[in-house]
């Protein structure tokens, strides 16, 4: 009896052990699924978090001294750095220039073999810098209570509306999708907007700090004699003498070569050397020669040379620099693939008055070669040519004589120009004319063609003056005499100066350093 009833208890004993020992099991893995359920939720609800467009423009990813950027702020210099990297280098494609391939993202193609560097780390460190420039410039901005103008602001405004255009025009729904398009999927309008008031407040303060810089005429003449070397402006031409070709395979050996082609080398120089003693007494002999030692017969051959001394050539900067030197010199230079002639016609200290004009320009219709079998030699294009000529003549004629009768004044000019003139420039107008093209990041002044040159600069010239003047190159201009402006030197004096000074105050802005807040992620690059 005991023996069965042992039995029983024993069996009955390991049955409940082992249902207590499922049930805990299954506690376990209800348990264990319910954290995966809470952790896969957390999860996403971060990844929610952190890709919400309202997250990414209002929390900040990077703080540089004080100002801070949300992801949104920083993925619109992100991307206007890659666009201007791109369009900058397109132009050199095919010639090895490192460019990311727009198909993949950018973090996870290396530009660096060595470094491990991403084309993300890349374009991220060139957007910090901008964005640390701007920081210190609209820094200092505020500091100084600096405002944007009511022209500025409406500039903003014009800029935003612009994108609603743009959007329209190219297909997008709204002008947010154009942004996100272009700077990322979290942008709107309103950051957009924000995003140019920063820049423009930046831009605006320092274009005012340059401007504020003031230099008087003494100031002006002694950095220009300081400078002198550097700024005057020397007019040459040259002709190039170079060695007979040779063809390497015509040689049986390369020794053989290289001594035919020494012989080549030796054979030029001496040829400069008779050319330098043979007579060349004006322009015209330096032009004839050119042309012949060229065998052609263009327009351009041996045309005059304006440099800067800054820019002169090593080879025979100081034979043109030589106080001694006078219209007419000449000389030859050798080196190792030929000889260089050089011819001295003058040298300029700009000390000459720019001036100012205003223009009616009438071109003439353009007419396509390509539209005729034989192209430029083919009567018909010849034909064509004289009649676009003779059809802009007579309209120029037709303009000059409405402004005669309309009292030859300036006003005259520009109630005709919107009828007829060809020149998009507004007004037709154009200052600071000078006798050399000059040009810096914040300062240009132009020289005109040589037709409209010699009238403008000539002594007798008066404000109000007038003329029809024909070019080969454009065709017919109305031109008025507005009036002579500054010395030319102390233009370029002024435009020197102020870089200067506006580069050392730059240097001694403080320059914050970029902290990334790691708590947010950027994605999309």
């Amino acid at each position: 009896m005991s023996g069965m009833f042992d039995t029983k208890a024993d069996k009955a004993g390991r049955k409940l052990e082992k249902t207590q020992k499922e049930n805990k099991e299954r506690r376990k893995s209800r348990v264990f699924a319910i954290t995966v359920i809470t952790v896969l939720v957390l999860v996403s609800a971060v990844a929610i978090v952190i890709n919400s467009s309202f997250i990414r423009r209002t929390l900040p990813v990077y703080t540089i001294d004080g100002v801070n950027f949300s992801t949104t702020e920083f993925e619109f210099f992100y991307h206007t750095e890659l666009m201007e990297y791109n369009n900058m280098m397109s132009q050199f494609q095919g010639l090895g220039i490192d460019m990311p391939d727009p198909g993949r993202l950018l973090s996870r193609q290396v530009r660096n073999e060595e470094t491990g560097e991403t084309w993300a780390d890349s374009i991220t460190e060139m957007a910090l810098y901008r964005m640390t420039g701007l920081v210190s410039l609209y820094n200092a901005a505020r500091a100084a209570g600096f405002e944007l103008s009511e022209e500025q602001n409406e500039e903003i405004n014009t800029e935003v509306s612009m994108v609603a255009l743009q959007a329209m025009m190219s297909g997008f729904p709204t002008a947010d999708s154009l942004l996100q398009q272009m700077f990322g999927n979290s942008i709107n309008e309103n950051t957009y907007r924000s995003i140019l008031e920063f820049t423009a407040i930046a831009s605006a303060y320092n274009e005012f700090v340059r401007e504020s810089f003031s230099y008087s005429a003494q100031d002006l003449a002694g950095y220009y004699a300081e400078n002198k070397e550097d700024l005057d402006v020397f007019a040459y031409r040259l002709i190039y003498i170079n060695p007979d070709e040779l063809n390497i395979e015509d040689f049986e050996t390369d020794e053989a070569y290289a001594e035919a082609m020494d012989t080549a080398i030796a054979d030029a120089h001496e040829r400069a050397a008779n050319i330098i003693t043979g007579g060349i007494s004006s322009a015209e002999d330096f032009i004839a020669t050119a042309r012949e030692e060229y065998g052609r017969d263009d327009d351009w051959i041996a045309d005059i040379q304006l440099r800067m001394g800054e820019n002169l050539d090593e080879t025979f900067r100081d034979w043109l620099m030589d106080e001694s030197r006078i219209e007419g010199d000449i000389a030859s230079f050798d080196n190792d693939t030929g000889s260089t002639i050089i011819y001295f016609d003058s040298r300029n200290d700009n000390s000459y008055l720019t001036t100012g004009m205003r223009q009616i320009l009438i071109t003439r219709e353009f007419v396509d070669p390509e539209e005729f079998p034989l192209w430029e030699e083919d009567p018909g294009y010849i034909e064509a040519l004289d009649r676009a000529e003779a059809e802009a003549q007579e309209r120029a004629e037709t303009v000059y004589n409405l402004f005669n009768q309309a009292g030859r004044t300036e006003d005259a000019l520009i109630e005709l120009m919107a009828e007829h003139s060809d020149d998009n420039t507004e007004g037709g107008e154009y200052t600071d004319i000078s006798k050399f093209s000059y040009q810096s990041a914040h300062f240009q002044a132009m020289k005109v063609v040589p037709e409209i040159e010699e009238w403008l600069f000539d002594e007798s010239r008066a404000v109000g003056d007038s003329e029809l003047i024909y070019t080969r190159d454009f065709g017919y201009h109305l031109v008025y005499f507005t009036g002579s402006g500054a010395p030319f030197f102390e233009l370029i004096a002024d435009d020197r100066m102020r870089t200067r000074d506006h580069d050392e105050w730059i240097d001694g802005l403080p320059e914050g350093e970029p902290v990334r807040h790691a708590a947010f992620i950027l994605v999309h690059i």
